[in-house]
């Protein structure tokens, strides 16, 4: 019996040592990917990870994991007729994209729990944690608790429930010359055509 405090008093302990975050990593190119960092995370939990396709490194400070959540180039070439794609994903969070010809809004929203989304054990539940998002340009707008520069931050555990709503609108002024040139165009063949009837 004696030998089992230590470990009870580890499994109590242990939740508020480990700090975890993810961040959500928007690229100039259009890529996202999707970096958890936990410090002091046992080995199991980067056996884990490896497994839901992450790339893990880990350190005397806990792990890293990496993982492409999207390609580059998708955005530019994708958004030229009008219209709106939604991605679901299994943890609960919602990806969307709506065209506009000129613009379009890329948004994030859901509700999900870490702990559940990332297949984690019961008793990590308590441990802290961060969910952050980047992106090269400004929020149109955000529920995030604080903004840290140009990031935006939830906090809470990882059994907290998360309900993130953020807008992204981004303007392709390639798009508007494209346009301003096809109807150039059109203007200077209806010019150059000869009238009819004459």
């Amino acid at each position: 019996m004696a030998r089992f405090w230590p470990v009870l008093l580890w499994l109590v302990l242990l939740p508020g040592c480990l700090e975890s975050q993810a961040t959500l990593r928007w690229h100039p190119d259009g890529s996202m990917d999707l970096e958890l960092r936990v410090a002091g995370a046992p080995q199991a939990l980067a056996q884990g990870l490896r497994a839901q396709g992450f790339w893990v490194r880990t350190g005397a400070d806990g792990l890293v994991a990496t993982r492409r959540l999207k390609a580059a180039g998708w955005d530019r070439l994708s958004g030229w007729l009008p219209g709106r794609f939604v991605y679901r994903d299994p943890s609960g969070v919602v990806f969307s994209r709506t065209s506009y010809l000129l613009f379009e809004d890329y948004r994030l929203s859901g509700r999900f729990v870490p702990l559940r989304a990332a297949g984690l054990p019961p008793w990590m539940a308590p441990v802290r944690f961060r969910l952050v998002i980047e992106a090269p340009f400004p929020p149109r707008a955000a529920n995030a608790d604080r903004r840290e520069g140009g990031r935006l931050v939830w906090e809470g555990t990882l059994g907290e429930a998360f309900a993130p709503r953020v807008v992204y609108r981004l303007w392709y002024p390639e798009r508007g010359a494209v346009l301003l040139a096809l109807l150039s165009g059109l203007v200077l063949w209806r010019r150059s055509r000869p009238p009819r009837g004459g």
